[in-house]
């Protein structure tokens, strides 16, 4: 009876962890072909002037300006036209170990992005970022230092970031966007929330480039268009290539259980 037990519990872990390497391989494979889906767009859209566009999907690259206001970034302190921020907690141990989020928030104010034909309005609320790089991670430990700009935050949304030893186990991550610098977008050109509805593109202040619902494509980036892509090719490859190898090996460890 004991030896069986033994073996029936190691079968578990066994088909446990093929399952997994099996589900988790056909993500990362969907994840690549969605990456080499957008990295496609991306190749095939031509870059429009802000003075040529036209409304729906443009893929547009300038530099960055205020438009009526910014706001300051809750950890950096930077001056910004757009910031999204998370809050978590590390809890648990080994496998067990796993982030638990107190507050993920975005803020964002209208900007102008300008080339040398025009300026053009972005909200860049709701874009995907991840090849954004403007961004801080901060992580604490124990006896970690607590800015103060942190530990206001926290006092100021009840986050309890403090426990009987020292500091719980926090990761802070900020990710922002500045005036001054070029930004690369592909948004959906549409009538300002303040046009009063209007498609006349007078000076495109009555136009403003963001996300659009059914409009799957909202994409920012502070990389060039040939930076993005040679970037991304080796990720979404690997991504591919990489998925289809765990998913066979997930798939081959489950039949070699049920011999």
């Amino acid at each position: 009876m004991g030896p069986g037990k033994i073996i029936y519990a190691d079968s578990g872990d066994g088909i446990g962890f093929a399952i997994f390497l099996f589900i988790g391989g056909l993500a990362m494979f969907y994840q690549g072909l969605q990456k080499m889906r957008r990295d496609r767009l991306i190749a095939n859209m031509p870059t429009s002037k802000v003075r040529s566009m036209a409304m729906g999907l443009v893929e547009l690259y300038g530099h960055i300006k205020a438009h009526e206001e910014t706001m300051i970034a809750p950890f950096s302190g930077k001056e910004c036209v757009y910031c999204r921020l998370s809050v978590g907690e590390w809890r648990g141990t080994g496998k067990r170990r796993h982030l638990k989020i107190h507050r993920q928030r975005e803020k964002g104010v209208l900007f102008n992005l300008e080339d040398d034909t025009g300026k053009v309005l972005i909200d860049a609320r709701g874009a995907d970022l991840t090849n954004l790089k403007r961004d801080i991670s901060i992580e604490l430990h124990g006896s970690g230092e607590m800015t103060d700009r942190l530990q206001t935050y926290c006092e100021k949304h009840n986050i309890e970031w403090k426990s009987a030893i020292g500091n719980r186990a926090m990761e802070f991550q900020e990710t922002f966007i500045e005036p001054g610098e070029d930004l690369y977008v592909m948004g959906t050109a549409q009538p300002s929330p303040n046009s009063g509805r209007s498609k006349k593109h007078i000076g495109h202040e009555k136009i403003m480039v963001g996300y659009a619902k059914g409009q799957r494509m909202f994409y920012i980036s502070d990389k060039s268009e040939k930076e993005i892509l040679h970037r991304s090719a080796y990720k979404s490859g690997f991504m591919v290539f990489g998925g289809i190898g765990l998913s066979a090996l997930g798939l081959f460890m489950i039949l070699v259980q049920f011999k």
